[in-house]
């Protein structure tokens, strides 16, 4: 399984823990219902801007969604992506929006 499975995966946990369906969680992140179905199935990624925002509405950390523990050559070419995508998608954000992600990936739910 690679990381944008298991990023699906998760989604789709804290999805139902929040007692949500796809179409209310799309709502209320901006996208359509179809895009969240692609997202837990696997088929699509997520971009950083929109975990942001899902975390929040989840109440937890980026750590705890995102999958950064899995090994092998093709989960490391995800994650290579994945921080590419984060540091070019920082450069574009100003000091408070940084400052909300650095909470958002310190921060333990309680």
């Amino acid at each position: 399984m690679n990381n944008v499975q298991i990023l699906g995966q998760r989604i789709k946990y804290y999805r139902k823990l929040n007692s949500l369906t796809q179409k209310e969680l799309a709502a209320k992140i901006g996208v359509a219902p179809q895009f969240i179905a692609s997202v837990e199935q696997g088929v699509k990624g997520i971009s950083v801007d929109k975990l942001v925002v899902l975390c929040k509405w989840f109440n937890i950390s980026m750590s705890d969604i995102l999958p950064l523990d899995s090994q092998g050559e093709e989960d490391a070419q995800i994650k290579e992506r994945l921080i590419s995508e984060i540091v070019e998608t920082l450069y574009t954000w100003d000091t408070a929006q940084v400052g909300f992600l650095k909470t958002m990936i310190c921060s333990r739910k309680s």
